[in-house]
Order: C-alpha cells, then sequence, then structure tokens
C-alpha cells in the first residue's frame, strides 16, 4: 500500500480551519462556476488566485474540478483516492457536484463538473473591505466572451515597435526568402499577412509553432514575397468579460 504520490500544485494562499459552505452555479446542465464560502461578508475586490508554481488557473484532463484540503489528500492512500475518484466522477453524470471526506466522516473535498470540459479555468479570491479572504471561486467561462484586439502594423523585417505591441517582442526575421515570425506568451492569438488591396496572403494558424525560452516562431516559406505596402495583421488577447 502506497501514499499518493503528489505530484500536485496547491494554492499559494492558506485559509483557516473551520466549516465552510459551497456553492455551485449551473446554467442549462453546464456547470458555471464553483465558489467556496469563507465569510459572511461581501467582496469588495476580486483578485486572481496564485498557486505556488505562480499560475492563476487550475489545469483540467478529466472533465472535473476538485476542492480538497492538502493535509488530508497528502495522509490518503493512492488506492483510496482511486476509488474515490472513480466513484464521484460517476456521480457527477447526474449531479452537478459531489461532496466526500478524505480521510474519514468529515467532508473535506468537493468535486465538480468542468463546464464545458478540459482546459484551464481562472481562479479568483473574493477580499472583504478589510482584507480579509471571503470566497475563492472557480470560473468556467461558460457565459463569457474573450476580448480581443487586432493591431496592423508593416510588414517588414526586424522588431515590431508599435507601444501596444511591445510587450510581446514582436519580430520579424527573413532568411533566404523565408520569413520567421515570433513573440514572446502566449497572448497573440492571430497572426496574418494582407497585401496592399486587403487580399490574404498568409493566415499564420495554419503554421507549425516552434517554441524556446519562452519565445514562440512560426516560420513562413511564401511562393513569393509579400509586395511593398503589405501588411502583419496581430490580434491580441486581452482578457475576458461575462455575458
Amino acid at each position: 500500500m502506497g501514499s499518493v504520490d503528489a505530484h500536485f500544485v496547491p494554492l499559494a494562499r492558506r485559509i483557516l480551519p473551520g466549516t465552510y459552505a459551497v456553492e455551485v452555479a449551473a446554467a442549462a446542465d453546464v456547470t458555471v462556476a464553483l465558489r467556496l464560502l469563507l465569510s459572511e461578508a461581501p467582496a469588495v475586490s476580486w483578485h486572481p488566485a496564485e498557486f505556488t508554481d505562480g499560475t492563476h488557473g487550475v489545469g483540467v484532463d478529466a472533465g472535473n474540478v476538485a476542492l480538497l484540503d492538502v493535509g488530508s489528500l497528502v495522509e490518503c492512500q493512492a488506492q483510496r483516492i482511486e476509488a474515490m475518484f472513480q466513484e464521484h466522477m460517476e456521480r457527477l453524470m447526474e449531479t452537478p457536484g459531489t461532496m466526500f471526506g478524505l480521510t474519514g466522516e468529515v467532508v473535506d473535498a468537493v468535486m465538480v463538473s468542468s463546464g464545458y470540459g478540459d482546459g484551464t479555468y481562472p481562479c479568483y479570491w473574493g477580499l472583504a473591505a478589510d482584507g480579509s479572504l471571503t470566497s475563492l471561486v472557480v470560473d468556467f467561462r461558460v457565459l463569457a466572451e474573450n476580448i480581443l484586439r487586432t493591431s496592423r502594423v508593416p510588414f517588414q523585417p526586424g522588431p515590431v515597435s508599435t507601444p501596444e505591441l511591445a510587450a510581446h517582442e514582436l519580430q520579424i526575421t527573413a532568411n533566404d526568402g523565408a520569413f520567421v515570425v515570433s513573440s514572446r506568451g502566449e497572448d497573440l492569438t492571430g497572426l496574418r499577412v494582407l497585401a496592399p488591396d486587403g487580399a490574404l496572403l498568409l493566415d499564420a494558424d495554419y503554421l507549425g509553432t516552434f517554441i524556446t525560452g519562452g519565445i514562440s516562431s512560426k516560420t513562413w516559406n511564401p511562393d513569393a514575397l509579400p509586395p511593398p505596402g503589405s501588411v502583419l495583421e496581430v490580434t491580441e488577447y486581452l482578457g475576458y468579460r461575462h455575458i
């Protein structure tokens, strides 16, 4: 009998031991959000809930998310966790959420269906006026839309110096008739090259991506050089808003 191989990343901020309510919001049988209520005080501000690895979202690859007491989890044997997971995953077929105890009669875990399924979902701490925690929310982004911004700059070799794109370290490099478009981070969701008359010369979604050191690069091998006056169209992800 082995213990749990604890390859997990807990939330960086701790909460006081106690008994707390859990709420599940759903729309048309789809889980919209999960909330752990920590106090009766209203939240006056919301802040991304950081994990110990510096991220602010919970990754999902099994269609569900669980809130667990870390102390109980590390004391639990792997076979028991696997058995409980299978049991409660089946229950989620009929209910948006299920609660259970990891090591005994005390309920210290809740599991819910994760919106439309797998992905990475943002988590937020709600803070009261005095700075104390009021709640923890996992937003499954069901009733949400992305906020996007599109910019157009001249297509020419060299760094893209437009102020609104500066943080992405966007650069075009020419190499024997090919062009490499590189950028930092993952917030650029679209890259296209347009001729002066607006005709589409390249949609970078159809190119492979090479990533090293946080820099993503795509290589374009056009049949002919883009004509003078061609434009690089860049679409950025700026966040999301609820609808």
